[in-house]
């Protein structure tokens, strides 16, 4: 088995190539720390131990440069909890975070309420034209968690479901209308509408499909045509 670890710098992530095929690590960096964000290993490496391997090389990658470590990624969370050799790597404060926020949100009419747990693995808005005819509205601040993240606590059988593709299938009450969130079976993840988050505080680190952008919006965050290549998109962007 060939593989090949390095640290990504245009991506913000740390990837592990695999006989051509690449397990990775998103990160956001700051001065004197690093927060890991999400762990992606592809279907076809699965029962292999790379996600492991993975998670050893990036820990040692983040002892390498020296900084301070925080953790919103599950798996490496999870890793850790395995291998405390890697403790002393962790920010003031992270080891104090056993119990991971929730957050609640609901329709409009109250009949469907839902929570989340931990932190999003992205966190921005959306431009694209479906986004905007769905909320109506020209964007969509958007909040992406892992499914097992997100919690139906009442009114399941109030739930409403349409796809217009087979990337989005966009959740909603039946007695009115209420949006309550998309869920993205190519991206693995669910966007639970950010306004509707009671207490939560949107920190937006990008801007997706601003090639169909109906207002401009200058605030320094990347713009993206599309998507980021991390979330399947080409990556590309544009000027504000």
């Amino acid at each position: 088995m060939t593989d090949n670890f390095r640290d990504h710098e245009d991506r913000n992530r740390f990837e592990l190539d695999v006989e051509g095929t690449t397990a990775f690590v998103t990160y956001r960096k700051s001065p004197g720390e690093i927060t890991l964000v999400h762990t992606e290993v592809p279907p076809e490496l699965g029962g292999r131990g790379i996600g492991s391997k993975l998670g050893r090389a990036t820990l040692d990658a983040v002892r390498a440069q020296g900084r301070k470590l925080r953790v919103e990624c599950d798996f490496i969370r999870n890793f850790m909890t395995k291998h405390p050799e890697y403790n002393d790597l962790l920010a003031p404060g992270e080891e104090q975070k056993a119990d991971a926020i929730t957050y609640k949100a609901g329709c409009f009419c109250g009949a469907v309420e839902l929570e989340v747990t931990g932190s999003p693995v992205f966190a921005g808005y959306c431009h694209c034209h479906d986004c905007q005819a769905w909320s109506a509205a020209p964007i969509n601040a958007f909040s992406l968690w892992k499914s097992d993240s997100v919690r139906i606590t009442r009114g399941e059988t109030d739930i409403a479901t349409f796809h217009k593709t087979k990337n989005s299938y966009r959740k909603f009450c039946k007695l009115c209308g209420g949006h309550l969130m998309t869920e993205h079976p190519r991206m693995r993840l669910i966007d639970v509408y950010a306004n509707l988050l009671q207490g939560y505080t949107h920190e937006p680190t990008l801007h997706a499909h601003y090639g169909s952008k109906m207002v401009s919006v200058r605030d320094g965050l990347p713009k993206y045509r599309d998507l980021p290549a991390d979330l399947g998109g080409s990556g590309e962007t544009l000027a504000d």
